[in-house]
């Protein structure tokens, strides 16, 4: 995070999008992380079948790791301190792409793998169905939980004395992130449903949890966006990137977690509906065939085509 340490006046994209700072808490750690990912990836591809969904989850897990360099040590964290914009966009980024993003690729084995054999015999044991920590993980990513978990943290952080503390000390701003960051993992969890933890919830189930986190987020956008006065005093001494006031800052902030936010429910929907459809047609499907092979049986039987009777084939039954 840069703190508002009084950086160059920015008036273009390209001035944006060329602020990067890996020394930061937040980046080393970011690194460290993507590190032993690869590794573990590295052990599980010499040692498994890496076919095209293997390579498809890899690619997932690399898109969201990139969308958490760009958040957590690219433009988005560089300017989060002057910007309302620019930290609202890291709150959008971790949340609503990053982490539906990892939870596709599934990484979990490959941080297993990047163990050392004793841990990764340890943990292995610890993620079976029975295991302490999935346990946990199952209780903190049911729907009733995950939820409410969700927005409670969203809603929590953006009180403007919780908002402003957060800027203010940079180990606090650590832990908004990884809050909002791992509730929204438990909140999309039950969507995706990747190992060791199964969604149970059917994808009309899914399609009605998803709407029920629609309504708060849009409202509390909406309020950020319609807002008269300046929330977070933080930002009033803030030097004008853009030459936007801090009104019009607070403003594109808003609309940035109304509009793109929305996006994202409305293609997870979108992708649910389908997904139904198809799940529905496979199983109509499955039916007719079923169907048709028990009436092609019963049609053979009436017309006298069915199985021979056991005392026909017997050894001599032509000589009866």
């Amino acid at each position: 995070m840069n703190g508002g340490s009084g950086s160059e006046l920015i008036n273009s994209f390209a001035d944006f999008a060329s602020a990067w700072d890996f020394t930061t808490v937040p980046a080393v750690l970011f690194l460290i992380i993507v590190a032993i990912y690869t590794v573990g990836t590295a052990r599980l591809a010499i040692r498994t079948k890496a076919d095209d969904v293997f390579w498809l989850k890899i690619a997932a897990s690399f898109s969201g790791f990139g969308l958490l360099a760009i958040a957590l040590a690219g433009p988005l964290d560089f300017y989060s301190g002057e910007l309302f914009a620019a930290h609202m966009s890291q709150h959008i980024v971790i949340a609503m792409f990053a982490a539906p993003l990892l939870l596709v690729g599934q990484p979990m084995p490959s941080y297993v793998w990047a163990l050392p054999r004793p841990l990764r015999i340890g943990s292995g044991t610890a993620l079976t169905s029975k295991g302490r920590a999935v346990t946990v993980l199952r209780n903190l990513t049911r729907p009733v939980v995950a939820l409410p978990l969700f927005i409670g943290t969203l809603y929590a952080w953006h009180i403007p004395a919780a908002y402003n503390g957060s800027l203010e000390n940079e180990w606090v701003h650590l832990f908004m992130h990884f809050t909002m960051f791992a509730t929204a993992v438990f909140f999309w969890w039950p969507i995706i449903g990747p190992p060791p933890v199964r969604t149970r919830l059917s994808f009309p189930q899914r399609i009605v949890y998803l709407l029920f986190a629609v309504t708060p987020t849009a409202l509390l956008a909406a309020l950020i966006t319609l807002s008269k006065s300046v929330l977070y005093d933080f930002y009033l001494d803030s030097p004008g990137h853009f030459s936007w006031s801090p009104t019009e800052d607070q403003r594109v902030g808003g609309l940035l977690m109304w509009i793109p936010g929305n996006f994202v429910y409305l293609g997870s929907l979108t992708v649910l509906f389908f997904r139904w459809f198809a799940d529905e047609e496979r199983k109509s499907s499955t039916a007719s065939a079923a169907n048709r092979r028990r009436h092609a049986t019963v049609q053979r039987t009436n017309a006298g085509e069915g199985p021979p009777d056991i005392a026909d084939s017997a050894p001599g039954a032509d000589q009866k």
